[in-house]
Parts: structure tokens; C-alpha cells; sequence
């Protein structure tokens, strides 16, 4: 069994490794299409990850049959072509990125750089969320973004590897990530995190889409212990290639009570701002694990 798991990890991480070497010498355009063409395989080819894709946005988009699955098909194809421009980003100039981008409601990220207090960027996994990093950095705005762990290892840490060449800073889950964070943002940096699902106990049970699941506290306590203002963001791919940035104005920490309600009243906003993204675009919500209690759809 050992072995037959090391020649699975091996293939693994070649495999990412193969289809990076690609995405780095084809252009943008090509790989849209690609992207198309290998997500609309994947689709046919998963009907156990077509389930929970469908269970995922349901909630979201409605229970109608041909709706519905209408959604899911374009999810799996969203889904390859973000993967495609994530591996892009590691060669990719400050002139294509710019090229590629625009944004809306940055005002309040600017401002925030500019009173020195960092920000907290919190996103779902939604759109290309590495191209926003990408973004930040073009902006000469030191951007760190926490990153769950990943097996094997090996392929964990290059992945991690790959983020850097497009100016992130990984910060580890996994790794008592807080000091870090703290560091970051009080040397007037971003911090991005990707928070519509829980990885650890540290979560708290939200409203989202009329039903619960949990998210997790992180986010708001950050901004409540550092006074970072909470930013909720998307990136949305468009056609062609480009890609809008999206920030809802700030969520504001309101009257403090104690730490504990105060986090947890601020993750439920946190959980609606990700409702509004979401139903911008549901197709690119990128969740391929079960987020709510099955509804048993075929």
C-alpha cells in the first residue's frame, strides 16, 4: 500500500507539473478553450462530483432539473479554467495582468492602505481568487493569503511555490497562522482568505442560502483584535479572458460586545456579503465537497 500511495503522490504532482509546463507557453485565449474542453470531460466523466456540485448550488440557483444542471455543467468548466489561469500567473507580466483586469469598490481597500491599518480580504471560492492576488501585487500592495494544507506534501509545497511567483506571501493553516497574520497586517499589507467553508473547530454555524453550514470565525476575529477592516471580495472571470474584481463596501465591527458574539455576529455578515457574490455568478462558486446536508438530488 506504501508504495502503491508513493506512485500515486508521484503522479499526482507530475501531472499538476505537466499541465503548469502547458498553461505557461499557450495564451489566454487558447486556454479558455481548453479549459471549455476539459471541464465539459470532467463533467461527464465525475457523476459522483456532478452530485455534489448539484447539492452545492441548489440552494443557490433552485432545484429545477434542466436549470439547475445547466449550472453545474458550466461549474466543472469554470472550475478547469480556473485552474488554467492559475498556473498561467506564475509567468505572467504586470502588463497582461493589467490587461486582463479590472475592478469595482476598491475605494475602501485604498483607503485602508492609506491610514496604514492593512485589510482583510475574505472571499469565496469563487472566480480566480490567485488572479486577484496577482492584481494586488501589480498594485505594489503586499498581499499574503492563508492556504489550507494539502496531500501529498510535496505537491503542498509546490503549490506554495507557485504562489510566490505571483507575489503571494503563503501563509500555512496549518502552521499557527494568527502571529502571522498579525504581522502582515500590521506592516500594512493584505491578508486574503478564502473562508466560505470551516477547516478547523474554530467556526460558527451561519445562516447562507436559507440554510446552515459553518464558516469560520478567523476572519472576523482578525479584524476585531487588529482593527483591519473586512473586506468581502470576488473575482469573477469574464470572457476572454479578463476578470473583474469585486469589493462590497466594508463590514463594519459595530458596537463590541464580547469577543465571541461579536465574531460570530460578524461572520454571519461575512456569509451574506458571500450570498450577494455568489448569486452574481454561481457557475464559478468552485466547491466540488459537500457544503450542505445532502438533498439527495440525482
Amino acid at each position: 500500500m506504501e508504495i502503491q500511495k508513493f506512485f500515486k503522490d508521484r503522479g499526482l504532482l507530475l501531472g499538476y507539473k505537466i499541465a503548469n509546463a502547458i498553461a505557461e507557453v499557450i495564451p489566454f485565449e487558447l486556454g479558455s478553450k481548453i479549459g471549455v474542453f476539459g471541464g465539459s470531460l470532467a463533467y461527464l466523466a465525475n457523476p459522483k462530483r456532478r452530485l455534489v456540485v448539484r447539492n452545492n448550488l441548489a440552494p443557490v440557483v433552485g432545484t429545477q432539473g434542466v436549470y439547475l444542471e445547466a449550472f453545474v455543467a458550466r461549474s466543472f468548466v469554470s472550475y478547469a479554467q480556473y485552474w488554467f489561469e492559475s498556473f498561467k500567473m506564475g509567468t505572467a507580466s504586470r502588463s497582461m495582468i493589467l490587461s486582463h483586469g479590472r475592478s469595482e469598490g476598491m475605494e475602501s481597500l485604498y483607503e485602508a492602505i492609506a491610514q496604514g491599518r492593512g485589510a482583510i480580504v475574505v472571499a469565496p471560492h469563487l472566480g480566480n481568487w490567485d488572479f486577484g492576488a496577482a492584481w494586488f501585487d501589480t498594485d505594489r500592495i503586499g498581499v499574503n493569503a492563508v492556504v489550507e494544507g494539502l496531500e501529498p506534501q510535496e505537491l503542498y509545497e509546490w503549490f506554495l511555490e507557485l504562489r510566490t511567483r505571483f507575489g503571494v506571501k503563503p501563509i500555512r493553516h496549518d502552521d499557527n497562522p494568527m502571529p502571522k497574520i498579525v504581522a502582515a497586517l500590521r506592516a500594512n499589507e493584505v491578508v486574503a482568505i478564502v473562508a466560505d467553508r470551516s477547516l478547523d473547530a474554530s467556526s460558527v454555524e451561519v445562516d447562507f442560502f436559507s440554510r446552515k453550514i459553518s464558516m469560520p470565525l478567523g476572519p472576523a476575529i482578525m479584524a476585531l483584535r487588529t482593527g483591519a477592516p473586512l473586506l468581502p471580495t470576488a473575482v469573477f472571470m469574464e470572457a476572454n479572458g479578463g476578470h473583474c474584481m469585486r469589493m462590497l463596501p466594508e463590514i463594519k465591527v459595530g458596537e463590541r460586545t464580547n469577543l465571541r458574539s461579536d465574531a460570530k455576529r460578524l461572520t454571519q455578515e461575512i456569509a451574506y456579503a458571500f450570498e450577494t457574490l455568489i448569486s452574481q455568478a454561481p457557475e464559478q462558486w468552485h466547491v466540488f465537497q459537500p457544503l450542505f446536508d445532502n438533498l439527495n438530488l440525482k
